[in-house]
């Protein structure tokens, strides 16, 4: 099957040298039942075994699971995430170059691939994998931050993943310190502090309103966290309706939706705390405005009939 389009990412930590190919060649060319050996990830003087196999798109679920440790939260993968990859796989059945997992028995664990996986799953495609028990808790640790060079996980997702190396910091009898951490994940130390602070102030809510959680990069995440802080329960309230807001939710684009959702959860925040609700349900709300006294309605589409709307327009134009 020729290569197109974006059917795949490809596996830099693979990259060194075998022979005369390089093991990403050799990945790349892989088909099912071939037998691939290779470095370990971890220590290139060990060698693994992997088994080139295809999991049918509706046994991808109940044979695999991704690894606990791996940077991107599952969650949060949907088809705006995966856009990049989707369509071609949807096209040609399964995805080309294959997902690296660690035979478990029953059940496999996805350590290079997680976005190939959803993009199966989502498009009915069968999932192509290279598959080896010869893998070690270490390996998976070094595929979980080096498998996510092709897209990197969002500004949120690393603060849990840099908050997870904090906690394992203080196990050990450290401090924890953001320089401390820095070091270990080759970044500076005011990244790892701007990424653990999006992942301590911003509910997973809020990033499950957005296309993707990538477009909550840090200056996304900083106007949030002000407006969390200026007025938490507005900040909530405004969480809650955003995400049955159908306006907000059905943008031309994804960029258009992401910042039409950070205005609504920041700007709007001002206007909600100059106003006072009269009446307030799951399908009508009727507030006034502390200082004009303006009352303003609105009223869920659903239970707007034709004829509630001529009842009400009636009722209007009768103001003077």
């Amino acid at each position: 099957m020729a290569t197109k389009r974006k059917n795949d990412t490809r596996l830099d930590p693979f990259a060194s040298a075998v022979g005369s190919s390089s093991l990403d060649a050799l990945l790349e060319q892989a088909s099912a039942g071939d037998v691939i050996r290779m470095p370990a990830p971890s220590d290139p003087k060990r060698e693994i075994t992997l088994i080139c196999k295809v999991i049918p798109s509706s046994d991808i679920e109940a044979l695999t699971e991704v690894y606990g440790k791996n940077r991107r939260v599952q969650a949060l993968l949907n088809e705006s995430s995966v856009s990049d990859i989707l369509p071609a796989i949807a096209e040609d059945g399964r995805n080309q170059h294959p997902a690296l997992l660690w035979d478990q028995g029953d059940k496999s664990l996805v350590l290079a691939g997680s976005r190939r996986r959803k993009a199966c799953i989502l498009s009915g495609a069968d999932y192509l994998v290279l598959s080896s028990s010869d893998f070690t808790d270490q390996d998976a640790k070094v595929l979980a931050v080096s498998s996510d060079q092709y897209i990197a996980p969002s500004l949120w997702e690393l603060g849990q993943a840099y908050q997870q190396t904090k906690d394992e910091l203080i196990e050990q009898g450290k401090k924890g310190s953001y320089r401390e951490i820095a070091a270990i994940e080759g970044v500076s130390h005011t990244a790892i502090a701007d990424a653990i602070k999006a992942f301590e102030h911003i509910p997973a809510a809020v990033i499950t309103l957005y296309p993707t959680a990538n477009h909550v990069g840090r200056e996304v995440a900083k106007k949030l966290i002000a407006a969390k802080e200026k007025n938490p329960q507005v900040f909530e309230k405004l969480t809650t309706t955003a995400a049955s807001d159908e306006a907000l939710q059905s943008m031309a684009s994804d960029d258009k939706q992401a910042a039409a959702i950070t205005k609504y959860l920041t700007a709007e925040q001002n206007n909600i705390a100059k106003r006072e609700a009269v009446l307030e349900n799951d399908f009508v709300l009727v507030q006034r405005h502390l200082k004009s006294g303006d009352l303003s309605i609105k009223i869920n589409n659903k239970v707007m009939t034709d004829k509630r709307l001529e009842q009400l327009t009636k009722l209007l134009s009768a103001f003077n």
